[in-house]
């Protein structure tokens, strides 16, 4: 849960981008694609990638959990598409930026950060009342919450180690403390 934190931080970041791209005030491309590097390789690589391989697996046959599981299987996949999607244009926009074409829509940008957002929001509230009745339940033993830090602890080695997480919360910090974020929209 603690991941979730940092997670609703870059949803308040990306919504903040997405309203100022709705208004029409420049927001530096390379700020957004550092936002999407932290929704590929913190939310889904580190963040997502713990629950799929340690927690549903421990917990989905257990107290009949496994139609949640199955639920937040298909919300994680929604978000890889949100962000694959969100991928795609950002590639247009940086083609369009090379070739000095001015990029005509950064909607559909403003959209996918959007829809992003209200993911963040969505599926990290279920996500703590369901995590929130397991433990109030002790449905996780102490030794099956052993075998879950461990794959925790793999999980960011497979994410590029404690260093990389560390680099994705600066990146974070940076985009939190832009003169965009910062400046009220009119």
């Amino acid at each position: 849960m603690k991941d979730h934190l940092f997670v609703r931080r870059l949803g308040v970041v990306i919504q903040k981008c997405s309203d100022r791209l709705y208004a029409n005030v420049a927001i530096p491309l390379e700020d957004i694609e550092i936002a999407s590097v932290i929704m590929a390789e913190f939310v889904d690589i580190f963040h997502h990638g713990k629950e799929e391989k340690a927690y549903f697996p421990v917990t989905k046959d257990k107290n009949s959990f496994s139609e949640d599981i199955r639920k937040f299987l298909i919300e994680h996949e929604l978000g890889r598409r949100i962000a694959r999607m969100l991928r795609r244009e950002l590639v247009l926009w940086r083609r369009s930026v090379r070739e000095g074409s001015r990029y005509e829509s950064k909607e559909p940008v403003a959209r996918f950060l959007k829809s992003y957002a209200v993911f963040i929001s969505d599926h990290t509230t279920k996500e703590d009342t369901f995590f929130d009745i397991v433990e109030d339940k002790k449905v996780v033993s102490i030794e099956e919450d052993e075998m879950i830090k461990k794959h925790y602890n793999a999980c960011k080695v497979q994410s590029g180690g404690k260093t990389r997480i560390e680099e994705l919360l600066r990146l974070l910090e940076y985009l939190e403390n832009t003169q965009w974020m910062k400046d009220k929209l009119t």
